[in-house]
């Protein structure tokens, strides 16, 4: 019986170990902040953003795609109010292999590049130790 216990939790252990990490969730209070994440870690960004004004977010820096790599951008509009209110943006990207890179986020109307409404930006740590977040 002891040997069975002591054989359940070493699987148990065992798997703890092996789990992907959960995703991270940002804002833009985490503008210019370095961040580690494990492989097969999702990260998501979320910004504030209003789509009546013309304004969006655009990926102006990509990352290495060897460590890290876009996943999704969307538009959430917003929860309550009517035409003019703002949402928010929502963007995806995983860790896919160890390294070092930075991306850059910019709020400008893509008719008009020069006139930038805001910006984030971040270094990302993608390592097997870089776990847990920050």
């Amino acid at each position: 019986m002891n040997r069975f216990l002591g054989l359940a939790l070493l699987i148990v252990v065992l798997a703890a170990c092996t789990q992907t990490p959960g995703a991270i969730a940002l804002t833009a209070s985490d503008n210019g902040k370095t961040i580690n994440a494990a492989p097969n870690q999702i990260i998501t960004i979320t910004l504030d953003s209003n789509a009546t004004t013309g304004y969006q977010w655009n990926l102006v820096t990509e990352p290495n795609a060897q460590v890290l790599k876009a996943v999704s951008s969307k538009y959430n509009g917003p929860s309550v109010g009517g035409v003019g209110a703002g949402g928010t943006e929502t963007w995806q990207f995983q860790a896919v292999g160890a390294g070092r890179t930075t991306l850059k986020l910019s709020y400008f109307r893509p008719f008009d590049p020069k006139q930038v409404g805001g910006e984030f930006a971040l270094v990302v740590v993608v390592g097997p130790s870089a776990y847990p977040y920050p």
